[in-house]
């Protein structure tokens, strides 16, 4: 694998432009997307990044260091999206929709960010998933407890949960379009649209009128 600049950019850069450490974490990133923390060597980030392994070594120390700034980074670009395209003083369930909406297209623009994102639930370090988790759950469990409290998402679900599940479901909608086009031919009905998914999750999360 050797990455060409079209390739990468997924991430913001951190470092100044022409540093050879953000070729290293786009390549990391390409890399551990691919192959997960196990299966990735820095041998292969280092050639993908077009950089000897030595300097890697001296700019990053090793494979979980690595993974520690991958990881921060898509957290971080993804926590900057997210105060960007989701207004909070908007009525909650306006800003729940919205907030649906932002995260699929987060996602769906970064397919190498999301690979990842997968790749951390079974193959990554437990201390940077926790920290992850902590960064970006906080924010939208309380949007979830405003619109419970405005009657907008139903009661009977812990606000954690509803947004766990919502966050869930967009997933699966980006990662599983092959067996949803399965489970919908069954009953004849058409492919959906990423609008119409989002609205559906919606109405799951809908309090009864």
């Amino acid at each position: 694998m050797n990455l060409t600049g079209d390739q990468m950019s997924e991430l913001r850069p951190t470092f100044p432009q022409g540093d050879a450490r953000n070729a290293i974490v786009e390549a990391a990133l390409a890399v551990f997307a691919a192959e997960g923390f196990h299966g990735a060597g820095t041998r292969q980030i280092a050639q993908a990044a077009a950089v000897s392994q030595p300097l890697l070594n001296h700019h990053f120390g090793g494979k979980k260091a690595l993974w520690r700034v991958v990881g921060e980074q898509i957290t971080a670009d993804f926590m900057a999206f997210m105060a960007d395209a989701v207004n909070l003083t908007l009525p909650s369930g306006d800003a729940v929709t919205t907030m649906l909406r932002a995260y699929l297209a987060f996602w769906k623009a970064r397919p190498l960010a999301f690979r990842f994102n997968l790749w951390r639930r079974l193959d990554g370090l437990q201390e940077e998933r926790v920290s992850r988790s902590e960064q970006m759950t906080w924010p939208v469990v309380a949007l979830m407890q405003r619109a419970q409290d405005a009657g907008f998402i139903r009661n009977d679900l812990p606000p954690g949960f509803a947004a766990i599940m919502s966050g869930a479901l967009v997933q699966f909608w980006l990662d599983s379009q092959l067996e949803i086009r399965a489970a919908l031919a069954v009953t004849g009905d058409e492919e959906l649209a990423d609008e119409e998914a989002v609205a559906h999750i919606i109405r799951v999360l809908r309090a009864p009128s």
